[in-house]
């Protein structure tokens, strides 16, 4: 692992928005479909047991598209970035709200609070993926090898990119 997978570089967000396009078509190709994903600077990562052919065609249908200008692909709802926006807003609302000086209305204010930033997760989310966490523009990159290992029980499969 270098710094690349540790900061959210150019070549991560690039791999992060075609992970998600790529989602995005597999489940409308397979209804059923219950996966988790990781981007890396070299690619990304399904953690599930998806057909490695039927994942070529959705990762090069996503690619064509976003780089065809459909950039809301990039944008997933169930993003981790909108699970750790969402858990961070009930965080810090329920912090705030308990620091009243109001012993009465420490907890109504902790839930009210919290439900506002319940309520505001996943726009504020959606507003990360876009301007942080993705970048559509995946001009020079190409789908290299797709491959799929058996890791302690789990199926694994590795998607990876050539970035010029």
């Amino acid at each position: 692992m270098n710094i690349e997978d540790i900061v959210l570089s150019r070549r991560v967000r690039k791999n992060h928005a075609l992970e998600h396009a790529t989602i995005t078509i597999l489940s409308g190709m397979v209804p059923t479909l219950s996966v988790s994903a990781r981007s890396f600077s070299n690619g990304f990562v399904i953690f599930g047991d998806v057909d490695p052919g039927l994942l070529r065609r959705a990762a090069d249908e996503a690619l064509g598209r976003l780089q065809a200008g459909e950039a809301e692909l990039a944008i997933h709802p169930n993003c981790g970035t909108n699970l750790v926006v969402g858990v961070s807003l009930v965080a810090l609302g329920t912090l705030l709200g308990m620091a009243s000086n109001q012993v009465r209305t420490r907890v109504t204010s902790a839930a009210a609070a919290s439900l506002a930033g319940l309520m505001g997760a996943r726009p504020l989310g959606e507003f990360v993926q876009k301007h942080f966490t993705t970048l559509p523009d995946l001009e020079g990159v190409r789908i290299g090898e797709i491959f799929r290992r058996k890791f302690l029980g789990f199926t694994i499969v590795e998607v990876r990119t050539i970035q010029e």
